[in-house]
C-alpha cells in the first residue's frame, strides 16, 4: 500500500477509540475525586525546554523539527516537562498545593515493540507546592484507586518503589559521585538485561570486585516493608539515611498490600531526586503500567523559585494490555440511543423532522441509503445502535412508530408524540 501509517503510531477506529475513551474517562473521573483539577498543554515545546533535563537517552528519542528561523522545536516527550513549564510561568499567582493532571499524546522516536509506541497516550498527574510525604502518598493513592476502578486487586498488580537519595547514597560508597548518573541508568535497565552483561558494563564504570557485589546487594533487596530492616543492615548514612526517612514516612500512608520495596528501581529520568515507583502486573508479563516519584529542582531548572513537586504518569499502552488480559476492559457504548428506519424513501423527510425533534435528549441515526428495512437493521446492528425507530405508512396514519429494541429483539408500538 503506497500510503501507510507511520511506523510505531496507530489509528483508532470507532472501536478502538471507545476503548480509549471508557480509559479516559475512568482515569478523569478518579484524579478529579482526588482534587486534581485538568489542564492542557501544546503537543510542540522549545526544543531548550524538553532537553533542560531529560537525560541523554531521552535526547536521542525527541522528535526534532527542522530549525526555523530561531526557533527549534520538538514534539513533547511527557507532561511532566510542559506542566512544569506552565506552573513555573504563573508559579506567584498559583496557591499551593497546585494538583494537576493531564491525558494526551506525546512521541518518542524509538523502536516500537509491543506495549510501547512512537506515539502514546498517557494520564499524567503532577503536584506542585508540598515536600511532605503526605503528597507523595496521596499520588501513589490516586493510583492504586485508578487500578482499583478497573477491578485491579493488589492480587493482580504491585507498585515498587525506591527512593533516588537512600540509591544513590548507597552507591557512593561504591562509585564517585560524577559516576553515579550512568551507574543509576545502568541499574534502571538491569531487568532487561542479563548478569553477565550488567557485571561487564560495572566493570566499565570502574566499579569490580567486591564493589561490585555490593551494588548487587543492594540491587537485590526487594520484599515488603519488612525488608527495611535489610537496607537499615546496610547502615545509610547521610542522603541515604534522609531517603529512607523519606520512604518510611510516604509507606505508612498508602495501602502496603500494594507496595514492594525494590533497591533496583531507578526511573531513568534525571529530574527524579526522592521517592521513585513503577507499577506492575503481579507476574510481570508486562511493561511498566505507571510510573513516577518526586522532582523537586525541576521547578528551579526551568526558571521557578525552588518548589518541591512529585506526580506520575499511566501509559495506556500496557495497561490496555493488562486489562484485556484480565477481561476487565471498562464497557464502551458505540452507537446511537435511536436509528429511524423508514420503511419507504417517501417516509425520508418524516424521518429526518423525527431526528430533529428527539436529539434535544437522545443520540440519533438516520438511513442515509435509501436501503431496504431489512439492510436498515443489519445496519443498525453494526453500528450498536440500541434501539431502532421503524417508520411505516399505516402505523403513521394511526399516530404510531414501532420500536424494536436491538438487544433483545422485542418489538412494541407507541404513540409518536411520546417520542417528541
Amino acid at each position: 500500500m503506497e500510503f501507510q501509517r507511520v511506523k510505531g503510531m496507530e489509528d483508532y477506529y470507532p472501536s478502538d477509540f471507545s476503548t480509549y475513551f471508557s480509559i479516559a474517562t475512568a482515569l478523569r473521573e478518579q484524579s478529579k475525586k482526588f482534587g486534581f483539577e485538568e489542564v492542557q498543554s501544546p503537543a510542540v515545546e522549545m526544543m531548550k525546554t524538553l532537553a533542560a533535563k531529560s537525560g541523554d537517552e531521552i535526547k536521542g528519542q525527541l522528535f526534532c523539527f527542522e530549525k526555523k528561523g530561531n526557533e527549534e522545536l520538538g514534539l513533547r516527550f511527557d507532561l511532566t516537562v510542559p506542566m512544569t513549564r506552565m506552573f513555573v510561568s504563573k508559579q506567584r499567582e498559583l496557591q499551593k498545593p497546585v494538583k494537576w493532571f493531564s491525558i494526551a499524546p506525546m512521541w518518542r522516536y524509538e523502536a516500537p515493540q509491543k506495549g510501547r509506541a512512537r506515539e502514546f497516550y498517557q494520564l499524567s498527574v503532577e503536584l506542585f507546592g508540598s515536600n511532605r510525604a503526605e503528597a507523595d502518598a496521596t499520588c501513589i493513592n490516586l493510583l492504586i484507586s485508578c487500578m482499583q476502578n478497573f477491578g485491579l486487586t493488589s492480587e493482580d498488580i504491585t507498585i515498587k518503589i525506591n527512593n533516588r537519595k537512600l540509591l544513590e547514597g548507597l552507591l557512593l560508597e561504591v562509585a564517585p559521585k560524577e559516576k553515579l548518573p550512568s551507574l543509576i541508568h545502568l541499574i534502571d535497565k538491569v531487568k532487561k538485561m542479563k548478569i553477565i552483561e550488567f557485571e561487564q558494563e560495572l566493570k566499565k564504570l570502574g566499579i569490580d570486585g567486591a564493589k561490585l557485589e555490593i551494588v548487587k546487594k543492594i540491587i537485590n533487596i526487594q520484599g515488603d516493608s519488612s525488608i527495611i530492616n535489610s537496607i537499615k543492615a546496610l547502615k545509610p548514612k547521610g542522603e541515604a539515611e534522609l531517603g529512607l526517612k523519606e520512604l518510611e514516612e510516604t509507606l505508612a500512608l498508602v495501602d502496603k498490600k500494594y507496595i514492594t520495596i525494590d533497591l533496583s528501581i531507578a526511573r531513568g529520568l534525571a529530574y527524579y531526586t526522592g521517592n521513585v515507583y513503577e507499577c506492575f502486573d503481579r507476574k510481570g508479563e508486562y511493561r511498566s503500567l505507571a510510573g513516577g516519584g518526586r522532582y523537586d529542582e525541576l521547578v528551579s531548572l526551568f526558571g521557578g523559585e525552588s518548589t518541591p513537586a512529585t506526580g506520575f504518569a499511566i501509559g495506556f499502552a500496557t495497561l490496555t494490555l493488562l486489562l484485556t488480559d484480565k477481561n476487565k476492559l471498562p464497557k464502551t457504548e458505540r452507537g446511537p440511543d435511536y436509528y429511524i428506519a423508514p420503511v419507504t424513501e417517501s417516509l425520508l423527510s418524516k424521518a429526518m423532522e423525527l431526528a430533529d425533534s428527539i436529539r434535544k435528549k437522545y443520540s440519533v441515526d438516520v438511513d442515509l441509503m435509501g436501503r431496504k428495512l431489512s439492510k436498515q437493521l443489519d445496519y443498525a446492528s453494526s453500528i450498536g445502535a440500541k434501539k431502532v425507530i421503524i417508520l411505516g405508512d399505516k402505523d403513521l396514519a394511526e399516530g404510531n412508530v414501532t420500536i424494536r429494541d436491538m438487544q433483545s429483539g422485542k418489538e412494541e408500538k407507541i404513540p409518536i408524540k411520546k417520542l417528541s
